[in-house]
C-alpha cells in the first residue's frame, strides 16, 4: 500500500486560538481553532484519506478494511491505537486527568489515554500543570477539589519550545494559556474535568465536572518529568508509542508500524514510490505499515515522526 495524506478534523473549543490558522495553515470555519486532529480514527473525529488507493475512505474504514496498513499484528477488530494533535491553547484548559485502560475499558468501554505533549510555541511565561508537588491524600485532593484550591496542590512547569512532557494516564494536568503544541496520545476522547475556573459552555451553564471518576483514577503523588525513551532526536519510547524528531533529508521505511510524519517547520518534498507530495509546516503523511518502498524527504524541514513501539530510529 503507498502513503497517502489525511486530512485533518477541527474542533474549537472556548479556550482555543488563532495561531492554528495563521502560523499553521488550518483553514476551520471558525474564526478561532482550539485543536487540528492530524491524525485520527475515532466516533468524534475520523481523517479522511486524500490520495492513492484508498482515497475517499476514512482512516478508519481503512484500518478496519485492510489492517495491515496499521501493523502486522493489527486486526480489523481492533480501535486504531494512536492520535495526533496540534492544539492552540489562548486560555487554559480544565484541571483534568484521563483514565488508565482498565478503568476505560470497564467504565468507559474505551481505550485510556497516555499521553506526551511537544512544545511548540509558547508566550513568555507560560506553563503546564503536571502531576502533584508533593505526595497527597485522596481526602486532602477532594477537599481542594471542593474548595476550588487545587490548583496549589500541583506542579507548574514553565515551558519553552522544544520542551518534550510525558503524561500517564492517571496524571492530573493542564495546559495553560499562550502555548501551541502537538499531542500524541492513545486513541481515546475521554477526559475528567476536576477544575475549570468557573467557566461556562456555549449553553451558558457551568461545564461539567466529573470528580468522582477523576478520584478513581487520579494517582496523588509527584511525577517524574523526564520521558521515558529519550536519547538523541527520540523525544520519547514507550509502550505506547515512539515519537522522533527528523531533520530532512532523510530517508526511511515502515517496518512493525505504520510511520506518521508531520511537518513542524520549513519546506520538502515526499517520495514514496509512485507517490509524491510536497510538505509545509503544517501538514502530514501516513506510511501503511504494509508499504514495501523506501520513502524519502528532500528539502529543509523538520518532521515528527509517529509510531508504535515497535518502530525505532528508522530515519536516516
Amino acid at each position: 500500500m503507498l502513503s497517502f495524506r489525511l486530512r485533518p478534523v477541527f474542533k474549537d473549543y472556548l479556550w482555543g486560538g488563532t495561531r492554528l490558522i495563521t502560523d499553521w495553515g488550518k483553514t476551520p470555519d471558525s474564526p478561532t481553532l482550539a485543536e487540528s486532529w492530524e491524525l485520527a480514527s475515532h466516533k468524534d473525529g475520523d481523517n479522511l484519506i486524500l490520495d492513492g488507493e484508498l482515497v475517499g475512505l476514512t482512516l478508519s474504514e481503512a484500518a478496519k478494511k485492510y489492517p495491515a496498513v496499521v501493523s502486522p499484528s493489527f486486526s480489523g477488530d481492533d480501535t486504531f491505537p494512536l492520535m495526533v494533535k496540534l492544539i492552540d491553547s489562548q486560555q487554559p484548559l480544565s484541571i483534568q486527568v484521563h483514565p488508565f485502560n482498565d478503568y476505560a475499558r470497564r467504565v468507559e468501554h474505551s481505550r485510556g489515554k497516555t499521553e506526551c505533549w511537544y512544545i511548540l510555541n509558547h508566550d513568555e511565561g507560560a506553563y503546564i500543570y503536571l502531576g502533584f508537588s508533593r505526595n497527597v491524600s485522596r481526602r486532602d485532593f477532594e477537599q481542594a477539589i471542593t474548595d476550588g484550591t487545587v490548583t496549589g496542590l500541583l506542579r507548574k512547569v514553565y515551558v519553552k519550545d522544544g520542551d518534550l512532557y510525558f503524561i500517564p494516564a492517571g496524571t492530573i494536568h493542564a495546559i495553560g494559556p499562550g502555548i501551541t503544541l502537538a499531542e500524541i496520545q492513545e486513541n481515546s476522547n475521554i477526559t475528567y474535568r476536576v477544575y475549570d475556573y468557573g467557566r461556562v459552555g456555549a449553553d451558558g451553564k457551568p461545564r461539567e465536572l466529573h470528580i468522582a471518576k477523576a478520584l478513581d483514577v487520579t494517582n496523588t503523588f509527584p511525577l517524574s518529568i523526564t520521558p521515558p525513551g529519550r536519547a538523541g532526536n527520540v523525544l520519547v519510547s514507550c509502550s505506547k508509542f515512539h515519537v522522533e524528531k527528523a531533520f530532512a533529508p532523510f530517508t526511511g521505511r515502515a517496518s512493525g508500524s505504520f510511520r506518521f510524519l508531520l511537518c513542524l517547520d520549513g519546506e520538502g518534498r515526499f517520495s514514496c514510490g509512485s507517490f509524491e507530495c510536497e510538505m509545509v509546516k503544517g501538514s502530514n503523511v501516513y506510511v501503511p505499515a504494509d508499504c514495501e518502498e523506501m520513502f524519502t524527504l528532500c528539502g529543509k524541514s523538520v518532521m515528527l515522526a509517529v509510531s508504535l513501539n515497535q518502530v525505532k530510529g528508522q530515519t536516516s
